[in-house]
């Protein structure tokens, strides 16, 4: 359990953001070389990748792994092709960094080879995280048409999980706990907030295809969300359960936090981040201030030192979950992006300074003290944390990426 202490960094922006970030080891070399200690061994093989980082195991730094149909397979390969991007457009760090692009280039191609076949995977909604990471930058960097044709396949995929009735995408087909157990797919309709982060693939799919329909079923899917899945104060549910048969909601809990009406803080993480995607896509203005609702309410709830615990209404001393704080990070700077007119980067600052001082990791992963399932009626083996996670590292590569993008790094 990571231990407050004080914080001797205090990063700040003015509102028209003159001042930029300076932040030790937010660019770090050894970012390279940790994604690169994982990375090189698999390129010794002929064939790609059948084992996929996710976290490390408990009072180790080293990676347990998962085969590619799981939902976190594929943030490693989109960490390699994020590293790839920040080398094209950051030419100083092209310079300086220890691992050459084309090194990157085809490392990132042989590791999301390993995915591909994951773009007629029916059984998951987490498609959109299994191949949006890789395959939308091989096709936005290098225009290499095979990888939007698995995103708009994938896409496909991805529809067949949408309910007209629901008017929502199955998260999962089935979930047990100590405290319920979800096993009939004819009567439970299983949606996690999570859900959210997998729209972009459609909307994607959808701007690349002139498919209207998977269009459509993004935004209803988040208009559903939207309404289902929030309370008065702008915090999240974890999972809400609708009737197969009829729509209506049943039941809203958590699966992954503290209590069914407590905050698990990664899934307010995915909801302002995912709703910010919304916005960008659809430019319809209350999906935007929904993400900013949903923002605020996090912030409310981080910690003067810039903690995010792993739900923010656990009792206390308790972990911390850097994997909610860098995606929270990433989607605050995305919506600066959309409106300019916002403001989040003292924030950011904040959030990243405390965890680049307290959580930088010295094994397989950049960085550690995150949470996977902290649940008290969590099914044996699958309570998880203090440990390093493969997506905590991919949104802070990303975040990176974002303050670069809007020149907002010394």
């Amino acid at each position: 359990m990571t231990q407050s202490s004080e914080n001797t960094h205090t990063p700040s922006a003015t509102k028209d953001q003159a001042n930029k970030v300076d932040i030790e080891g937010l660019l770090s070399p050894e970012i390279y070389n940790t994604i690169w200690k994982v990375a090189a061994p698999a390129l010794e093989k002929k064939n790609p990748p059948t084992g996929f980082p996710h976290y490390t195991t408990p009072g180790t730094d080293k990676y347990e792994y998962n085969p590619p149909f799981r939902w976190t397979s594929g943030f490693f390969p989109g960490s390699i092709w994020a590293l790839y991007e920040r080398q094209l457009k950051n030419t100083s760090d092209a310079g300086s960094a220890p691992i050459s692009k084309e090194q990157l280039l085809k490392a990132g191609r042989h590791w999301e080879a390993g995915l591909v076949e994951q773009q007629f995977n029916t059984n998951t909604h987490d498609i959109g995280f299994l191949i949006m990471p890789a395959f939308q930058r091989d096709y936005e960097l290098t225009g290499n048409k095979e990888a939007l044709d698995i995103i708009i396949q994938a896409a496909k995929s991805l529809t067949t999980r949408y309910s007209p009735k629901t008017k929502a995408i199955r998260s999962w087909d089935q979930k047990v706990s100590k405290s319920y157990s979800y096993t009939d797919m004819d009567k439970y309709f299983l949606v996690i907030i999570d859900n959210m982060m997998n729209l972009e693939l459609l909307y994607y799919a959808a701007e690349k295809s002139g498919n209207k329909d998977f269009y459509d079923i993004a935004t209803t899917h988040a208009e559903t969300t939207l309404k289902n899945h929030f309370r008065s104060d702008n915090s999240s549910y974890h999972l809400v359960v609708y009737d197969t048969q009829t729509g209506d909601v049943t039941g809203k809990m958590t699966h992954q936090g503290y209590a069914d009406e407590s905050t698990w803080s990664r899934g307010q993480a995915w909801a302002l981040y995912g709703y910010a995607v919304t916005y960008k896509y659809t430019k319809d203005p209350k999906f935007l201030d929904a993400s900013k609702k949903f923002t605020e309410m996090f912030l409310s709830r981080v910690t003067e030192d810039g903690i995010v615990y792993w739900d923010f209404d656990a009792e206390r001393p308790t972990y911390w979950d850097v994997s909610a704080a860098m995606i929270a990070c990433s989607g605050m700077l995305l919506q600066q992006q959309l409106d300019p007119t916002l403001n989040y980067l003292p924030h950011v600052c904040k959030i990243l300074s405390r965890v680049i001082v307290e959580a930088s990791g010295k094994g397989d992963t950049i960085l550690e003290h995150s949470t996977v399932n902290n649940n008290g009626d969590a099914m044996p083996g699958q309570r998880i944390a203090d440990t390093g996670l493969v997506y905590a590292d991919y949104y802070f590569i990303e975040t990176g990426n974002r303050l670069l993008d809007m020149g907002l790094i010394n």
